[in-house]
């Protein structure tokens, strides 16, 4: 039973899709009798992050440590997260996570950091149908499914 719920931030995370994942998971909705969720909102990149809304930053005090006492870890989508390298930490504690157990789910391009890390090697993953052809190259074991 997921019970510890980590958001892992990069620069460039887009505000919509971590208010979704913050929404879901962050707020105590138990009076209506749905489950509450030890969650936490993580930082890959240092303490305060760029959005890709101009001027726009997130902080936290949560670093990459906070990933292993997570049952699922989310990926919220970002402007540049289809170019651009991830930390290898971050890469690193994702299969941990994994190898352990949890469970790890992205939002839109947050896909390409788990594909990154080798998660998706014979998953089925659903993209945006502008994001399919570049996932299949960077991702070749993955069942892509474009939506």
């Amino acid at each position: 039973m997921l019970k510890n719920v980590a958001a892992v931030l990069l620069d460039g995370v887009h505000p919509f899709e971590l208010g979704v994942v913050c929404e879901v998971f962050g707020l105590d909705r138990s009076d209506e009798g749905l489950p509450r969720y030890d969650f936490a909102v993580v930082s890959a990149e240092g303490p305060t992050l760029a959005t890709h809304v101009g001027g726009l930053t997130v902080s936290t005090p949560y670093g990459l440590e906070r990933l292993e006492e997570a049952d699922l870890i989310a990926v919220p989508a970002g402007s540049d997260y289809v170019v651009r390298e991830y930390p290898p930490e971050l890469l690193d504690a994702l299969v941990r996570a994994v190898e352990r157990g949890a469970r790890v789910l992205s939002v839109c391009s947050g896909v390409f950091v788990l594909g990154t890390a080798g998660l998706l090697d014979g998953r089925r993953c659903r993209v945006p149908w502008q994001q399919a052809k570049e996932l299949a190259l960077r991702c070749p074991r993955a069942i892509i499914e474009p939506d």
